[in-house]
């Protein structure tokens, strides 16, 4: 939906008012609802949607021969087996996404009782209580909530014309549908990409017999994960903009099974929009929580967050990015005088802070604060917000000893963390400071590499074919 609104935003800057307007009357037909759990982040910051996958059964028509899948059993309101994190990052134009097993046994909020995350969502007030749920588990803030149901999700898909999907040999799920019966690639239309979506029992044909994928349902979140990806590069790569009846169709039927809470509003959604609309699969990185299986008291197979291990994972979506050592923050070149630096000293070395300040700024930085950091550090650490990702590049590539990166959305100026290691500016000849140039420059960004992949999942098409990202 984020990709069908970025089109609309395109194709008003070309229309103007009756491109909005139509565009509008889809943004209308989503259903908006209060979530007082959700709290907006600042404008221009990263933003943590909460996606959840309904698997209520309205809408579905009991003359469809594939019906019976989802019919078969017998389902009141709504419940979700599909939990994930989306953090929209507007500056570096990224997403990170961030499944949250159905299993993970957890404190339910406001009731005092342990139980499967997904329960949280049963009963009235279940958004609210599933957001609450999460954000006390995980320590994550979640700014805004939306959710899809299967007559949305397939129905997207029959828009788009299918998903194709490379596969080194054929899949199966009786229990979701899934049918998969030759390998390469295929094209799964609304109903096969759901029931792919939904597999936990699947099973692979391999060396002349079925075997069973044991990973379950941490199998299922990356499979999903997977879709997510797949979808954003059809949508970047494929998808005709001048084919407004496409279009037309793929908001139709997504704005009439959308649920979002009713602090999104439409100037919000189409800035969103617009700014991601050509993000593909390189842009999305996949996250998996650590977890280890265990059985309750009450005998229930059910999984444990392992806390210390999902930390640097959750910092992600903290805007506390883990350390990096190798990737400056930013390619862009800004003034050095544009930012200021606060300075700490984290070596414990007398008067580091008060001296590095003064060479700063003889070199054209401006300083604020000096001090003492909260903790002693081993390296020297630049901290930055994102908006200042130039500056901290800028500063971080004019110091002779080169800093570990980290990002930190609580800050409003770039920190400069002084280790053991700091000698100071870097010199260029006859013992003068040497430091990049204020014109600005470009490079193409390191790849995003995916981690913790589980389970059975597609692997990338050949080139030349549709499968082909």
């Amino acid at each position: 939906m984020l990709i069908g609104f970025g089109i609309v935003s395109s194709f008003s800057l070309v229309a103007a008012a009756a491109g909005l307007a139509w565009g509008l009357q889809h943004y209308k037909e989503i259903t908006f609802i209060g979530v007082p759990t959700v709290e907006a982040a600042p404008p221009g910051e990263p933003v943590n949607w909460l996606l959840v996958g309904s698997d209520s059964r309205e809408g579905i028509d009991p003359n469809d021969p594939n019906a019976g899948v989802f019919l078969g059993e017998e389902v009141s309101g709504k419940r979700t087996d599909t939990i994930m994190l989306a953090r929209v990052d507007p500056v570096t134009k990224t997403v990170d996404l961030l499944s949250v097993p159905r299993d993970l046994w957890v404190p339910i909020s406001g009731t005092g009782k342990m139980g499967r995350v997904n329960s949280a969502f049963n009963g009235d007030g279940g958004e609210e209580r599933l957001v609450s749920t999460v954000e006390d588990v995980l320590g994550i803030d979640i700014n805004n909530y939306v959710e899809i149901n299967f007559v949305g999700f397939q129905s997207i898909i029959d828009s788009l014309g299918g998903i194709p999907v490379w596969f080194d040999f054929p899949v199966r799920d009786t229990n979701s549908g899934l049918d998969v019966a030759e390998a390469g690639c295929q094209t799964l239309g609304g109903f096969e990409a759901l029931a792919f979506a939904r597999s936990r029992h699947l099973e692979y044909f391999e060396k002349g017999k079925w075997k069973d994928d044991i990973t379950g349902d941490l199998g299922r979140n990356t499979r999903q994960q997977y879709l997510i990806t797949r979808l954003a590069d059809i949508s970047k790569n494929h998808l005709d903009l001048t084919n407004l009846g496409t279009i037309d169709n793929i908001l139709t039927v997504g704005g009439r099974n959308l649920l979002i809470d009713d602090g999104a509003s439409a100037k919000e959604l189409f800035i969103l929009a617009r700014t991601f609309s050509g993000v593909g699969g390189e842009g999305i990185r996949s996250h998996a929580l650590p977890v280890a299986g265990f059985e309750t008291s009450g005998g229930a197979q059910v999984l444990d967050l392992l806390e210390d291990e999902a930390q640097p994972t959750l910092d992600v979506f903290r805007g506390l990015s883990p350390l990096d050592p190798t990737v400056p923050p930013s390619t862009e070149v800004v003034p050095r005088d544009s930012f200021t630096i606060d300075v700490r000293n984290g070596a414990r070395i007398a008067r580091l802070a008060t001296n590095s300040k003064l060479e700063l700024e003889k070199a054209g930085f401006v300083v604020g604060k000096i001090g003492d950091a909260a903790e002693s550090v081993e390296h020297t650490v630049v901290r930055y917000p994102s908006n200042l990702a130039a500056g901290a590049s800028v500063l971080g590539t004019s110091l002779a000893t080169s800093p570990l990166y980290k990002l930190d959305s609580k800050l409003t100026t770039v920190e400069l963390v002084l280790g053991p290691d700091y000698t100071g500016l870097s010199t260029g000849p006859a013992g003068t400071t040497s430091l990049p140039a204020t014109t600005t420059t470009t490079t193409t960004p390191p790849p995003i590499e995916n981690e913790n992949v589980v389970g059975i999942v597609p692997g990338p098409g050949p080139a030349g074919t549709a499968c082909a990202a």
